[in-house]
């Protein structure tokens, strides 16, 4: 690590497995793990940073940047909505280490859509996370990505990319899930329950959901639309990662 803290952030679609991911971080011990607060700002109106309550984007990234001065900070957020202040800041930009966390549409969809039956395809998040890739990509700054499917795989293997990538050491113990889950997860609860029954990172079920006929023809038109940013977006990263 440099001699400043870190400022790590992962940026996922909805569903991708990001909020296990986002345990096996908490497990660690050794940052502060701060849960999506773009996207609080983005459906709540606010967000809590380290005790500091954020109002737009530019309040959270400056909180963010903040915080990390004084300690090592991860957090991660999904792209159900649009962060479109980023780009405008390349200072925070060049501030954090990035990574992007996909799965593959069929099932991200799918799942999305059993926990929002409403949800838009622009919810899915695959273009939203594309405009943050490009907006990185473009500033010059490296990005690693993380693929939700092989984490179940092999999560130690898909972990120790992940840290050798943000220049962490890899804590083989953080797999194994033994304190509770994040009190920051409550209000959202609903959203994270395989990733707060389970006990190990890669433990999630892994079948397909199971959607009515009328959300299986939405599932797979949203799949289509989605599909070309996945593909941009592990074609632009490498799906071994960086």
């Amino acid at each position: 690590m440099t001699e400043q803290p870190s400022l790590l952030a992962l940026w996922c679609v909805p569903r991708s497995r990001s909020t296990a991911f986002e345990r096996a971080m908490y497990e660690r011990g050794d940052f502060l793990v701060l849960h999506e607060p773009f996207s609080r700002v983005c459906d709540f109106g606010e967000a809590e940073v380290a005790g500091r309550t954020c109002r737009s984007q530019e309040e959270v990234m400056a909180a963010l940047v903040d915080t990390a001065a004084d300690r090592p900070v991860f957090f991660k957020d999904t792209t159900d909505f649009r962060f479109d202040r980023l780009g405008a800041n390349p200072d925070f930009l060049r501030r954090c280490r990035h990574a992007a966390m996909v799965r593959n549409p069929r099932d991200t969809v799918r799942s999305h859509l059993v926990m929002q039956s409403d949800a838009t395809s622009s919810a899915m998040g695959f273009g939203h996370l594309w405009d943050i890739v490009s907006t990185v990509t473009s500033a010059g700054l490296p990005m690693h990505l993380v693929d939700g499917d092989r984490l179940v795989g092999d999560p130690g293997t898909e972990m120790r990319r992940y840290c050798a990538a943000m220049g962490i050491d890899f804590v083989a113990e953080a797999l194994a899930f033994r304190q509770e889950p994040p009190a920051s997860w409550k209000t959202t609860e609903r959203w994270h329950a395989a990733a707060g029954e389970s006990n190990a990172l890669g433990s999630s079920p892994t079948g397909r959901k199971q959607l009515p006929e009328g959300l299986e023809r939405t599932a797979l038109e949203f799949e289509r639309d989605q599909l070309p940013y996945y593909e941009r977006i592990t074609a632009a990263l490498g799906r071994g990662g960086s």
